[in-house]
């Protein structure tokens, strides 16, 4: 990976609607219309899938613990958070022990019950099921049902981050899921149903999915009738939908930094620049063989002038990184060395590591030639710029590289997930 930079910047944008909404409504009313430049797609949450998809899923499932604002542990699906001391975990961090809720059920009115916490976490390690995550998962053991509300498990190691994963973990519904003999090309997968504030209601593919309220919803809340996902793929057009109020919010690209000096003067919303946890970094595929010497990989990162992206592309909102780690982390490390943009040290990198610049002044070695492509979502303009500046960068050190975008559903399905690229510019979380 070599990182672009650090996003310190993104601009969230909120809508500033009705009074009424500061005194939460007795029964749902009005819809929230939330503007994705990325498509949702995968709606099992158990599947491999994109950020964008999370807001669909976690507004029509639950975990058993989720995770407050202010950064603790809260009970979700669980009556409460298992700890040492109220006896849920031994000191050892072997011993899990979750107590559950008696009054949730599935939107189809069956009961949500710990047997569905036995079939999500066994689902998960199931070799035939596409799992997007199986990290700590598979150092449950002995998972044994106590009551409907009362399931335990030990650890076959202690697995510090566990918790976290499980806030990430959506239960599932076992009386759908459990008869089938393909759970990965389930009906459920694109009608799904889960516990939580929102039901399923529609999708038309390319456009928008519309979730609407569940009465029955065991927390607090839903506030609103229906909870619209729009996709609009152009970054341009998301943000005039939003001045317009044709959206209410912009989810994971949020406004971009060329719109912020005008978004902070309209009338009826409010913007704020805030902190992100994306860092938009260049990925490479080390498969390739013209990745696979250090020299490249060094000499890819020395030709490339970040400041000026950020400053001249990005309006000077984010702030170069090192890492992929987001500078708010409790394990960011600020000391690592600084990039320094120099096309001589690139240049010195590949003329010692042997890659000689040809008739057309793209450099090659033992028969490989140095040049690959670069991917990124259609419509993102800010990462187009991006491209046609590191494009231009590289070439001017015999580097070739070529531009091939495609839209998000094409980009981060398997051409993504199997590796099928050559490098991409993309936002890692």
């Amino acid at each position: 990976m070599l990182g672009l930079t650090g996003a310190a910047g993104a601009i969230a944008p909120n809508l500033l609607v009705s009074p009424a909404w500061a005194a939460q409504p007795d029964t749902p009313t009005g819809q929230i219309v939330v503007g994705v430049s990325q498509e949702p797609t995968v709606f099992n949450p158990l599947m491999p899938r994109i950020e964008v998809d999370d807001g669909v899923q976690l507004s029509v499932f639950d975990g058993l613990v989720r995770i407050s604002p202010d950064g603790e542990f809260i009970p979700a699906l669980a009556a409460e958070v298992p700890t040492i001391e109220n006896g849920g975990l031994s000191e050892d961090g072997l011993s899990w022990h979750f107590k559950l809720r008696d009054d949730v059920t599935w939107h189809d009115g069956e009961p949500f019950t710990a047997e569905d916490v036995k079939f999500t976490l066994e689902l998960i390690m199931d070799p035939n099921f596409r799992s997007w995550r199986t990290t700590g998962h598979e150092l449950v053991r002995d998972i044994e049902i106590v009551s409907p509300t009362e399931i335990k498990w030990r650890m076959e190691e202690p697995f510090a981050p566990y918790m976290s994963i499980l806030v990430e973990t959506m239960m599932v519904p076992k009386h759908i899921l459990g008869p089938l003999d393909d759970r990965n090309e389930a009906p459920f997968n694109q009608a799904p149903i889960g516990t939580g504030a929102f039901k399923w209601g529609s999708r038309k593919a390319g456009d928008h999915v519309e979730l609407v309220t569940n009465p029955d919803y065991f927390g607090e809340g839903p506030f609103v009738e229906r909870l619209i996902f729009k996709y609009i793929p152009d970054l341009t057009v998301l943000y005039t939908q939003f001045k317009s109020g044709d959206i209410d919010i912009i989810s994971n690209q949020y406004i971009t930094p060329d719109n912020y000096a005008e978004a902070k003067t309209l009338a009826g919303k409010e913007v704020s620049v805030v902190p992100s946890p994306t860092v938009e970094s260049v990925f490479l595929n080390n498969e390739k063989p013209q990745f696979q010497d250090k020299a490249v990989r060094q000499a890819i990162y020395a030709a490339i002038d970040k400041q000026t992206i950020i400053d001249a592309l990005y309006y000077g909102l984010p702030t170069p990184s090192e890492s992929y780690l987001p500078q708010q982390s409790y394990y960011y490390n600020s000391d690592l060395p600084q990039h320094e943009y120099s096309p001589e040290t690139a240049n010195k990198l590949l003329d010692e590591a042997g890659w000689e610049r040809g008739a057309d002044g793209i450099r090659a070695k033992e028969g490989v030639r140095l040049s690959f492509s670069n991917s990124t979502t259609s419509g993102n303009h800010l990462r187009e710029q991006a491209q046609q500046f590191i494009q231009q960068s590289l070439g001017e050190v015999g580097i070739e590289m070529t531009i091939e975008n495609k839209p998000p559903a094409v980009m981060w399905g398997e051409y993504w997930t199997q590796s099928q690229f050559d490098s991409v510019i993309v936002g890692i979380v």
